[in-house]
């Protein structure tokens, strides 16, 4: 180490600070840095070298240690800095594979899925944003009559989301009328984006024949209940309780912030349709994010394709002390998985009375 400029010097040692206490969530000494890591420098050489980081503002120190753990500053360059990605096992690549192998569903549970897998394997949060149902474009649409008076509608979109929504009607449907009007629905609905549909099929049902005119009244009401669909995509988390096993969230204070973002959703969605932007794996550190609640923690984001269309991000949530190497790899992967599997041209089309009839939205 004598023979490198002080620079490089002090870039090793900071890198060292941040590799030990990510992995041991204990600040770290210069006699540790010494001592386990084989450098050939004076102890004061380090204690130096320290000092001058810390006033550089990429470590800081707790009030009752003497030793240093990073900043957000001291973060961002550990993860800029990174040349290699960790691998994941070969164990862990067969049992992601083989999920998605399985996967012949509907896209939502494949998303619930993958963001279960993410935190499991992270033991972070997982999430997944799906796109949002007005920028996609519709397959197909179902009606089933629940009783005399309620209508459940069923939209599957061309990426294979599907959406359902109850339809409250003052009046009765026989269940005759409503084959015949899901018929002409679905004659006139394939291809229109769900943010257009509404103006445009009753422009189309206005052209058909006299012989459907009795059925026009009642599919207006149809239409304008059913495409009337949030304009964000859903968000599926899952391990929002592996929080509190992090010796990150001891305080109280902190661990509630951030179940409140978990918890209400709604700000996690707009930080992640604002990341939806930008293609790949990109990482959010502390206070560089706009969200204050989450600036104790780091996000590790990706987004995900299907053809040149961006459609929505995954990724995970954890503590700013997180092995980064490993967990972008891991969000990398199933970036990539999905992209995959919103390209396979032989996926099959899901049915809706077995995909979705009583299966609970996840998003609040």
């Amino acid at each position: 180490m004598a023979r490198i400029s002080l620079q490089e010097r002090k870039q090793k040692v900071l890198q060292i600070v941040i590799h030990h206490y990510i992995r041991t969530a204990k600040p770290v000494g210069s006699e540790t840095i010494i001592e386990q890591y084989k450098l050939e420098v004076s102890p004061a050489t380090v204690r130096n070298i320290l000092a001058e980081l810390e006033k550089e503002g990429f470590l800081t120190h707790p009030h009752t240690s003497s030793g240093r753990i990073p900043t957000d500053k001291g973060y961002r360059f550990y993860v800029d800095s990174l040349m290699n990605l960790q691998q994941l096992t070969q164990e862990e690549e067969q049992r992601i594979d083989k999920e998605y192998e399985s996967q012949r569903m509907a896209l939502d549970s494949v998303m619930q899925e993958t963001s279960k897998m993410l935190s499991m394997l992270s033991h972070y949060t997982g999430f997944v944003l799906t796109p949002a149902p007005a920028v996609d474009r519709l397959k197909r649409l179902e009606l089933v009559k629940v009783d005399r008076d309620r209508i459940l509608a069923v939209l599957v979109t061309e990426t294979g989301l599907i959406r359902h929504k109850i339809i409250n009607l003052d009046q009765e449907v026989n269940s005759t009328e409503l084959l015949a009007i899901n018929r002409l629905l679905n004659k006139n609905v394939f291809g229109i984006s769900v943010n257009d549909i509404g103006l445009e099929i009753l422009k189309r049902l206005q052209q058909e024949k006299v012989k459907q005119v009795k059925y026009i009244n009642l599919m207006e009401k149809l239409v304008q209940q059913a495409f009337a669909l949030d304009e964000e995509g859903e968000l599926y988390l899952e391990g929002a309780s592996n929080i509190l096993s992090q010796p990150d969230f001891a305080d109280y204070e902190k661990v509630r912030n951030i179940f409140k973002v978990i918890d209400e959703k709604k700000m996690l969605c707009d930080l992640l349709e604002e990341e939806v932007r930008h293609d790949g794996v990109k990482v959010i550190i502390g206070e560089e994010t706009p969200c204050k609640e989450l600036q104790e923690c780091s996000i590790v984001t990706s987004t995900y394709r299907a053809g040149d269309k961006t459609l929505g991000a995954l990724g995970i949530i954890g503590p700013k002390r997180m092995e980064y190497s490993k967990m972008i790899a891991l969000v990398d992967y199933f970036s990539k998985l999905i992209n995959k599997t919103l390209n396979r041209t032989t996926n099959p089309e899901p049915r809706p009375d077995q995909q979705v009839l009583g299966r609970k939205i996840s998003r609040k």
